[in-house]
């Protein structure tokens, strides 16, 4: 592995171990990478520096060579022919098929509009089998679950997206229904067997304006399994609590780090009273919070999670608002279908996969894991 001469960015000596191929065009290099054995989760391009991955040892250049402008424009034409006055006022997304793969791609201007940029995250074409995952037994019972809410919770890029879709695909193995999901943008594609799946985009080229639009039609349209891609503001996580207390089964993500900040924050978009802390505590069914760690050798990452099934005991806390005293209730660890990111992070430790450094930085109780290491 070399060092790129302008950056302390390390550049793969070419897909380590491959051949290094000739290729005429930007979108044959992208579709190169995307059919490849490398690991990584997204493609960085800047106009003017090299291609880099992100990689689960951090960020790598493909090569030295920078991209330029004429390519870059050349990728947005394909996917994009209206890029010019999309990217004139602000970034755009766009998601499309690609051959063997499925990516999201940001395009993007900075510097003043002086460069343009674009990031592509790669998806898989099918959900991943639910027994692939790393989750444990208890948080793959969501996908048995027909009504109340589930909230999926993490970081950005903590692979929230994938779970939720490899639960669709257990529930479209196990039984008949309509799943509706509302996404910004469609990641996962979902094949039809025991379900009908209606899968709708937010945005403006999409099938609706909004999360909170998206939810409000979604009543209209029989779902037994609805999908909210993101709570972002206060409509959509009061219309997605009042659509878990009709009969659907609820999945909805939500950028918190820990079981409580998560409570906190759908609290808070709730509006803090006392009626809808109840309403909470009767709808919800289960909370997964997760976290992605690079392996010890950096070749892939494990998921370590953090589950919260509502015992009676902790029904009555959210009712009273008492988030800490769930969090003491977790680390009794007495309830059954939970457990905490530190038991979940022992288990990485203790098996020799992960680092102690990222398993600190993913905890989502720094005092209680420097006591367990």
């Amino acid at each position: 592995m070399e060092y790129h001469q302008s950056s302390q960015i390390p550049t793969l000596s070419y897909i380590e171990n491959e051949d290094h191929p000739v290729f005429e065009t930007l979108v044959q290099q992208i579709l190169h990478l995307l059919n490849s054995k490398l690991v990584f989760s997204d493609i960085i391009i800047h106009q003017n520096s090299p291609l880099m991955l992100r990689q689960p040892k951090g960020l790598v250049a493909v090569t030295d060579s920078p991209i330029t402008k004429e390519e870059l424009e050349e990728f947005f034409d394909v996917i994009e022919p209206n890029w010019p006055q999309r990217i004139a006022s602000r970034a755009f997304d766009r998601s499309i098929d690609l051959h063997t793969a499925r990516i999201r791609a940001n395009c993007f201007r900075f510097q003043g509009g002086k460069r343009i940029g674009c990031v592509i995250r790669r998806f898989p074409k099918e959900p991943i089998a639910l027994s692939d995952l790393g989750l444990w037994d208890d948080e793959r019972e969501f996908a048995r679950l027909t009504s109340g809410l589930v909230l999926i919770i993490g970081d950005t890029c903590q692979g929230k997206s994938t779970t939720i879709a490899s639960i669709l695909d257990e529930i479209n193995r196990q039984r008949s229904g309509h799943i509706i999901t509302i996404e910004d943008p469609v990641e996962t594609l979902i094949p039809q067997r025991k379900c009908i799946i209606t899968q709708r985009e937010v945005g403006e080229d999409g099938d609706v304006e909004s999360y909170y639009l998206g939810a409000l039609d979604a009543l209209r349209e029989r779902p037994d399994v609805i999908v909210i891609g993101e709570i972002r503001d206060a409509q959509t996580a009061q219309e997605a609590l009042a659509l878990a207390e009709s009969g659907p089964l609820v999945l909805a993500t939500l950028h918190a780090r820990s079981t409580e900040l998560g409570l906190q924050k759908m609290l808070r978009l709730l509006g803090n009273s006392e009626a809808q802390a109840q309403a909470l505590a009767h709808a919800l069914r289960g909370i997964l919070c997760q976290a992605l760690l690079p392996s010890v050798e950096g070749n892939r990452y494990y998921l370590a999670t953090e589950c919260l099934t509502p015992s009676p005991a902790v029904v009555r806390m959210l009712e009273a608002g008492d988030l800490g005293g769930i969090r003491a209730q977790m680390n009794k660890g007495i309830d059954a279908g939970c457990h905490t990111m530190n038991a979940s992070l022992e288990g990485l430790l203790a098996a020799h996969k992960v680092r102690v450094e990222d398993a600190r930085n993913a905890t989502t109780d720094r005092v209680a894991f420097a006591d367990m290491v």
